[in-house]
Parts: C-alpha cells; structure tokens; sequence
C-alpha cells in the first residue's frame, strides 16, 4: 500500500505523526493555564502579571474552562504511544471532537467578554478571535488530521 504522505511525517512505529498546527492550537487555548503558571513563578507580585492579562479575575477563571477538553487531547496526543501499548484505539476518535470544543468554547468566552465590553477594540481579544476562527477552520478542513484519526483508531 502506497503512503499518503512522506516519510517524514510517519514515526518510528509507521503511524502518522500530529502536525505542528495542533500544538500550537492546544498551547494557545491553554494560555489562561501558561499564565498562572508564569505568575506563579514570580515571587514578588504574581497577581499583578494575571491582572495584566485578565483585568477582572473572572476573566482569568473563565479563561480555564477550555482547558479540561484541551489537556484532553493534549494527553491524547502525548501519550498516544502508550494508548495503543494498551489497545486503547477508540479513544482516539475524540481527539478532533475535543480539540474543535475547546476552541469553541474559547471563542464563546472571548465573545462574552466583549459583549461586556460594548465591542471596545481590544488587540489581545482580536488576535484570540482570529486564531479560534483559524483553528476551526483548520480543524473542520485538515485531511491530515482526518487521516490521522482515522490511522490512530485502527490496530
């Protein structure tokens, strides 16, 4: 059977390896946990650096709501090699579902939040917009991520 892509993009077991676009949209939706992680670092004043990002503390614990379908994929991604030593290969199948529910999510909380502000220009909530658009249209369109659903999930 010929492969549907170089060899570069198959791992060292034959199975197709998670594009780069995937961390980079699962990293971006956990951006709410990056910065408590980054506050926590700094002793002197870790609340002012969460204040910077999130002026109202509701902002910053509605912003950890995408996390859970996210770190759920995350761990799908990162620990596929054991999922399938453990013939877990349905498990599989939720990768896109919960990776497309966690940017919608995001992209619901970023409305909310400028609805609460009347629509002001705002470049940080600009930029978090555009980037759920783009992950969902790259989520919704990827044949790569199609195939490699579809590779993950068989034995």
């Amino acid at each position: 059977m010929p492969l549907k892509y170089p060899l570069n993009y198959y791992d060292e077991s034959g199975r197709l390896k998670p594009p780069i676009f995937i961390y980079i949209f699962l990293l971006f939706v956990c951006r709410g946990f990056l910065v408590l992680i980054i506050s926590l670092s700094f002793r002197e004043d870790s609340e002012a650096l969460i204040r910077l990002f999130y002026p109202h503390p509701y902002h910053f614990y509605l912003s950890l709501l995408p996390l859970l379908p996210a770190a759920f994929a995350l761990y799908l991604v990162s620990y596929r090699n054991k999922l399938w030593k453990e013939t877990k290969f349905a498990i599989f199948k939720c990768l896109k579902p919960a990776m497309i529910l966690a940017l919608v999510i995001d992209l619901l909380i970023q409305s909310y939040i400028l609805i609460q502000l009347q629509f002001a220009f705002s470049m940080s909530h600009g930029v978090s917009i555009f980037m759920c658009g783009l992950g969902l249209v790259y989520l919704i369109r990827s044949q790569h991520l199609k195939n490699l659903t579809n590779d993950w999930s068989r034995p």
